[in-house]
């Protein structure tokens, strides 16, 4: 079987050395040369994600399609989601056009009847409407954000102004304004839905960061056994009702006991890659197993597991420390193979087997 993914970053780089020991043959489509995905044997084809004329040659050599990315052109997606009628494409291409549109999603976890901050559609239009969400917000772009970009930070009715300023250069800008929830915690679920409807899912992650993007994850989550079973009924949930199949990771806030849903990844997650070293299957091998129709393992119950992000800030020193730790066997290196580190970019992890009162110091200042 042929598995064509759309992507050919680290996500990819995994779905690749999960899929080739199973016997599957890995075909990654991006733009980009010299891919993390291409350099672990993944057929790569470096095209435009706005070709349609592309992407339906690449579809065609493939008997299953899969994202590792969900940034793609709208128009690209309804595409995709035309031919899913006839094409195996997994998970389905609405819901990626869910979770990159802010608004779209905010509203489908209200028709789902879920707790989520309070928000507000913001245009040129609705700029001159009074907004009753308490500040401080977070003003986002509608689409096309991750790891802190598109979003700023809003006290008081002079910074809203500001922002105003400059907000409609274009004027068909749109945002989302949230409130800022004082969580406690922040989780996450990681879940794999099969074609025959059935979930697996490895419990709640307890996840920290550092200047918007993820630094530290703790399996398992340090809340109450409650809370974790209400994060996966709501997880499993939101991925029926997108009749999801493959893996997924979903975000919650935790306020004062409560659950409030932040986004979802229509894809494996950085808060899932703890999954590669827990004793159990990783996330990226049931993804796998999930979009080529085969069953769901019986048993997934990982071991106490952290993970550290590796990033481009000081690459060198942290590369040097993680290395000093792996005369441990309890740690676990993985590299993405990028080219260039920069401030801010992912470029590996280091997993430890244990917990968070036996890693080394030396662990945090990754």
């Amino acid at each position: 079987m042929k598995i064509g993914v759309l992507g050919s970053g680290q996500l990819g780089q995994m779905m690749c050395l999960e899929a080739i020991p199973l016997g599957y043959d890995f075909f990654c489509y991006s733009p980009e040369n010299d891919s993390p995905s291409a350099k672990v044997g993944a057929n790569s084809t470096v095209a435009p994600y706005e070709s349609i004329s592309d992407i339906k040659e690449f579809l065609s050599s493939t008997n299953v399609l899969s994202f590792e990315f969900e940034n793609i052109p709208k128009s690209t997606l309804e595409y995709l989601q035309s031919e899913s009628k006839t094409h195996l494409i997994f998970p389905p291409p609405e819901s990626l056009l869910i979770a990159q549109d802010r608004l779209l999603e905010k509203n489908h976890f209200r028709k789902l009847g879920f707790k989520t901050a309070e928000f507000f559609h913001l245009t040129k239009d609705t700029s001159k409407i009074e907004i009753s969400i308490s500040y401080p917000w977070i003003i986002k772009t509608l689409r096309f954000g991750y790891d802190g970009k598109g979003q700023v930070k809003v006290q008081n009715a002079d910074d809203y102004r500001s922002f105003l300023e400059n907000a409609f250069r274009n004027g068909n800008e749109e945002y989302l304004i949230e409130e800022v929830i004082p969580f406690q915690k922040e989780i996450s679920i990681i879940l794999t839905r099969f074609q025959n409807g059935e979930i697996v899912c490895y419990g709640s992650v307890e996840n920290e960061h550092k200047n918007h993007i993820l630094d530290l994850s703790i399996y398992p989550a340090r809340i109450p056994i409650g809370l974790n079973l209400d994060a996966i009924e709501m997880a499993s949930k939101l991925a029926d009702s997108l009749n999801y199949v493959g893996t997924m990771g979903v975000e919650f806030f935790v306020k004062d006991n409560q659950l409030y849903l932040n986004e979802f990844a229509p894809r494996p997650h950085n808060t899932g890659h703890y999954t590669q070293d827990c004793q159990s299957i990783s996330q990226f091998q049931l993804h796998i197993l999930a979009i080529t129709g085969n069953l769901p393992p019986t048993d997934v119950r990982p071991k106490p597991t952290l993970m550290k992000n590796i990033l481009g800030n000081d690459f060198n020193e942290s590369l040097s420390i993680a290395r000093s730790l792996l005369k441990d066997d309890r740690y676990k290196l993985h590299l993405y193979g990028k080219k260039e580190a920069k401030i801010g970019r992912k470029m590996g992890h280091l997993n430890f087997k244990g917990t968070l009162e036996e890693v080394s110091p030396l662990f945090h200042d990754l």
